[in-house]
């Protein structure tokens, strides 16, 4: 197959990875691949292309990467609702210039425009079409405070999502539960299969042989982001919380940027916590060396409807693949940290809970952290890259099929 896989944020071998890695999958498997995404970086707000570059085309281990010349934008204003616009705009002028044809197109629901983009050039180019859910957009915005039902904006988003869902051929979402929420939006539930973010474990070879640390200190980690969804405070209150009782053999590791960072940064400062350390965000290739510091790993989320259709966090399958315990703190329909007996899992918010939670890990023996670790890294090998891209295969060529017979 000739696959053509629309993004916005996901970047070759970046901080957001689901496109570059099952685009990989798929040159492994035989097919050409062919990723488009902008050159303006979501999380460090660097360009990529010189400034006289409308796109430019390079080849990523296989992979034909088209760069992006979009509006650069920070924060949730109106310059990244003009950089989705300008991201859609560029897929179609550079899907013109292209010569050869796919026989599948992927498109995201993050951006929405970006998935409509997609949607053009399947018609044009008489090929498949699938709609990638990575958010439930609108509703994600809606659940996290960013957009209010009343906006135009929402009406004007949950018309292309019906539509989306609707032309689609086949759906792939990241999250376990959103079927419902496509029968509702008047499409066939039974288009959709669920296709999670994965972890490519070579990544891990010989930085995941955990011995369990050491009985009487312990070193807690979060890697991730600071965005709205995120509930860094409360493991910046915990730490609060332990330090007043006196408890100093706890260190805290926090790495990655957004914009609560500066929320955690001066509660910190405030509150004299010697024992937090916060750090730059760092590529995708190196978390795996960060995390050998750990002996505990946190996810922490708001308390949130936006988890209603079920919990996709990429920072978990890394968490695991570290052979660290876990602690979650959050509430979903599906706890991957339960199921896998990694770890622990509290109710979001809680700062009191989480201190609990990390105290009991204190008092665990080393081979009682390493026993729950390992049991995490024994849970992902059900979501390996090579299996999961087998899957999304399966999925295009279905659309494929689909699409020939009509």
């Amino acid at each position: 197959m000739n696959i053509w896989y629309l993004s916005a944020h996901d970047q070759p071998r970046g901080q957001s990875a689901r496109t570059y890695e099952f685009s990989s999958e798929l040159v492994k498997l035989g097919h050409t691949v062919t990723m488009f995404t902008n050159g303006f970086c979501h999380w460090t707000h660097k360009e990529y292309l010189e400034p006289q570059e409308s796109w430019r085309i390079e080849d990523f281990d296989g992979i034909r990467v088209v760069w992006l010349k979009t509006t650069p934008y920070y924060g949730n204003g109106f310059s990244r609702g003009a950089n989705m616009i300008s991201n859609a705009r560029r897929c179609l002028q550079v899907s013109k210039v292209l010569e050869d044809r796919p026989d599948v197109v992927i498109g995201p629901s993050v951006p929405l425009g970006t998935g409509w983009a997609a949607l053009r050039i399947a018609k044009r180019k008489g090929a498949a079409f699938i709609f990638e859910i990575r958010d439930v957009w609108p509703m994600a915005l809606v659940d996290d405070g960013g957009l209010s039902k009343l906006n135009p904006v929402f009406f004007v988003f949950r018309f292309l999502e019906k539509m989306l869902y609707q032309n689609a051929d086949r759906i792939s979402a990241t999250m376990p539960f959103v079927f419902n929420h496509v029968a509702q939006s008047g499409a066939d539930p039974d288009k959709v299969s669920w296709i999670p973010n994965g972890v490519n474990l070579d990544r891990f070879r010989g930085y995941n042989e955990y011995d369990g640390g050491k009985q009487d200190q312990l070193t807690v980690m979060y890697v991730g982001g600071f965005g709205a969804a995120h509930d860094v405070i409360t493991i910046v209150k915990a730490a609060k919380i332990l330090k007043q009782n006196g408890i100093s053999k706890i260190r805290f590791i926090i790495i990655g940027s957004g914009p609560k960072k500066v929320e955690c940064l001066n509660y910190a400062a405030e509150n004299r916590l010697d024992t937090v350390e916060f750090r730059d965000p760092i590529p995708k290739a190196e978390i795996p060396k960060a995390q050998q510091e750990s002996d505990v790993l946190i996810a922490a989320v708001l308390d949130s409807p936006i988890y209603r259709f079920g919990l996709n966090l990429n920072k978990m399958f890394d968490y695991f693949a570290s052979a660290r315990p876990v602690i979650f703190s959050g509430k979903a329909p599906n706890d991957p940290v339960i199921d896998a007996g990694a770890g622990l899992s509290i109710l979001p918010e809680n700062p009191q809970a989480m201190a609990d939670s990390i105290l009991e890990f204190l008092k665990m023996s080393p081979d009682q952290r390493k026993a729950m670790g390992m049991r995490g890294y024994k849970y992902i090998e059900d979501y390996k890259m090579e299996q999961l891209g087998l899957r999304m295969e399966t999925l295009l060529l279905d659309a494929v099929h689909k699409r020939e017979c009509e």
